[in-house]
């Protein structure tokens, strides 16, 4: 059980990094290699079964197809904060998604 919980933290770590590293994503490097960045997190959540950031990521991957790929039209950084909460959730389950997906549409 202990590698385990040591394998899921080492996960939680990248995700972390790779998520902060989207708040630093100059909009002007295109959106494509954004997306890109995201689904590598969404990849990697999906792997390891943590569907709340799965949910998210896949939402902010829409949110920029959205607003025609202007990714200084998206509001990025609401998202890596949720994205970030979702990462240290203890709950898996679509009930879990669904709350940090409320809100996103409330602040929104």
């Amino acid at each position: 059980m202990r590698g385990t919980n040591e394998a899921m933290m080492l996960v939680r770590g990248e995700l972390c990094e790779r998520v902060g590293a989207l708040s630093q994503y100059p909009g002007r490097a295109g959106a494509a290699e954004f997306v890109a960045r995201v689904d590598g997190i969404r990849s990697l959540a999906a792997a390891y079964g943590l569907h709340p950031v799965v949910r998210l990521a896949e939402a902010l991957e829409r949110a920029v197809g959205e607003r025609g790929r202007n990714i200084r039209a998206c509001p990025v950084a609401l998202y890596v904060s949720r994205l970030e909460d979702a990462i240290g959730c203890e709950r898996l389950d679509e009930g879990a998604s669904e709350a940090i997906l409320a809100s996103i549409s409330v602040r929104l």
